[in-house]
């Protein structure tokens, strides 16, 4: 999950030149549409530094680089490079990532001669759009990886990787790059096998390595799950875990059981220090359901997440435990030594539960309040906001996959990201407010322009997603309308004042009814780009083989 604040989002429609509003926008938004562009297809990855734009495109065998200027949005400079010009035939794109006005391009290049897996990058020159072609080794790795924690994900039972085999961490201040990679196993049997993970900790100033160690982990893979890693503004590593109290891999020892057979772990991975130091974070009655780490302005680390009871829903026969749900949210603070400083859990009201569903279905929720207990399905956090006084608002999503099976196509896949919930945990650890934000979007390929993005200003927080336009006026005893992926909408905003937790509703316009010069598509949400606290940039196709920039802000 994403640390760093900000993903996705929204579809939205354009003008050809430029202009700041238009009689269906909120009075709160001004757009502006740039000149279009000779459209590139292609993976993309986008950056910003000071008011200039680059986007890094890779199609084929080339990897085109343009520079766009985020006042005018126009594009001022493209260039196209050969892969071949720096990379080598076996090379596995990585990460790229951006400090102050470089990016690096990491990428990943098994050595047959050796037998070792290496990791390199080339810088670009955000400037100039130059590429270095001289690359630099990184890391040297005797043997074989296994895949990168991050970016192996689990979608119907079922383990999918991405190929990648290191995972990269910076710290809140970006002083600190962590690079992480995991041995592939020797034995087999995960209930004899012990993973190797390799820490790696370089100074981003000038790529130089501070530390790097491998370690062997105290706990078999049978018994050791790793939820989460995290590097501080000092360069000591962490690494979050779940650690099962036998061989099962589960997380009841019976069904019926209301304690859990696991309980946390974290590790601290010190400079200069041979041996792992370990807290143990019990967990009283309580299940976890996603849990990430992170640095706060306060010198303080937060494990955060959410928790369920653990207790059976369902029908007497077919009663179970639903591991994706929500009781509500926990965190614990920890000091740099491991110490616990505070443990909250905060539940989930039931009146904000019961928002934007049926009568009926509130009915059968507050009769399970007295029963087994009211909750939110198939929760995801993904993102967190975090305030200088030590307060955290945690952002949410309900998200799941369906299979499906015809004999005419076979099996398929829809992807369905629906309703929002934030809450804001204040720095003592008590309750400001929980807020529930509803939406139904469902798409087949996978993300697309589903699930939402957000801005913050120092007094609110703005959530925007593309919506049906039937849920302008949504009641709150009716659920949502199903808003498709790929057939336009209206691009929906929820503001949320940080202090007292009041919410507004606003549209910031129609996406098919945004200019009469022509209509965007192909929009994707690896195509939304955050140029500051307040605005970003979205690229969209324009037909006639050309894309086009809109810029949005806050008044």
């Amino acid at each position: 999950m994403k640390k760093n604040i900000v993903l996705l989002i929204l579809s939205l429609f354009l003008g050809l030149t430029a202009y700041s509003q238009s009689n269906n926008t909120s009075s709160e938004y001004s757009y502006e549409v740039g000149k279009p562009y000779e459209v590139i297809d292609g993976k993309r990855k986008f950056f910003v530094h000071n008011d200039k734009m680059v986007a890094i495109k890779m199609r084929r065998s080339s990897v085109y680089v343009q520079q766009f200027n985020t006042n005018s949005l126009e594009e001022t400079i493209r260039k196209e490079y050969k892969e071949d010009y720096f990379l080598p035939k076996n090379y596995h794109p990585e990460k790229m990532l951006q400090f102050n006005d470089k990016i690096y391009f990491f990428y990943s290049s098994w050595s047959d001669e050796t037998q070792h897996d290496r990791l390199f990058y080339n810088t670009i020159d955000i400037n100039t759009c130059e590429i270095d072609k001289n690359s630099v080794k990184v890391l040297d790795i005797e043997g074989e990886l296994g895949g990168s924690f991050f970016t192996t994900m689990h979608i119907m039972g079922l383990q999918i990787s991405k190929g990648m085999k290191f995972d990269f961490l910076t710290s809140q201040d970006d002083g600190k790059l962590l690079i992480q990679y995991r041995k592939k196993p020797e034995v087999k049997r995960d209930v004899k096998s012990y993973d190797i993970i390799g820490v790696n900790v370089f100074n981003t100033n000038d790529m130089s390595l501070d530390w790097s160690k491998e370690y062997k982990m105290p706990y078999t893979e049978r018994r050791m799950d790793l939820l989460d890693f995290a590097v501080d503004n000092e360069g000591k590593g962490y690494i979050l875990t779940k650690v099962f109290g036998d061989d099962s891999n589960d997380d009841k020892k019976k069904k019926r059981d209301e304690n859990a057979n696991y309980h946390i772990e974290l590790f601290r991975l010190l400079k200069g220090e041979t041996n792992i130091a370990k807290t143990k974070i019990e967990l009283d009655k309580i299940f976890i359901n996603g849990i990430s780490l992170f640095e706060t302005s306060n010198n303080q680390i937060y494990c955060a997440g959410y928790y369920n009871k653990g207790l059976l829903k369902g029908s007497f026969i077919s009663k179970k435990h639903n591991k994706d749900s929500a009781d509500g949210v926990v965190i614990f603070k920890l000091s740099k030594d491991g110490e616990i400083l505070k443990s909250v859990t905060h539940e989930i009201p039931l009146d904000v539960i019961n928002l934007y569903i049926s009568k009926r279905a509130k009915k059968r929720n507050n009769k399970k309040e007295n029963d087994e207990g009211a909750e939110l399905q198939n929760m995801v956090l993904r993102d967190f906001v975090i305030h200088n006084n030590g307060s955290v608002t945690l952002i949410g999503e309900q998200f799941y996959v369906v299979r499906h099976h015809s004999q005419y196509t076979g099996t398929y896949y829809s992807y369905h990201y629906e309703n929002i919930l934030a809450a804001k945990v204040n720095a003592d650890g008590s309750l400001a407010w929980f807020k529930k934000i509803p939406k139904k979007q469902e798409g087949n390929y996978s993300q697309g322009g589903m699930s939402y993005t957000y801005l913050t200003t120092p007094n609110d927080l703005f959530l925007l997603f593309l919506d049906n336009v039937k849920n302008m006026d949504l009641p709150e005893d009716k659920y949502p309308y199903k808003h498709t992926d790929g057939k336009g909408g209206y691009l929906t905003s929820y503001k949320i004042n940080f202090d007292s937790g009041n919410m507004s509703k606003s549209s910031v316009f129609d996406t098919r009814n945004l200019t009469d010069e022509f209509v965007a598509e192909k929009f994707n949400t690896n195509r939304v780009i955050k140029t500051s606290d307040t605005s970003f940039i979205v690229e969209f196709y324009k037909k006639r083989k050309e894309d086009v920039l809109v810029k949005i802000g806050l008044k």
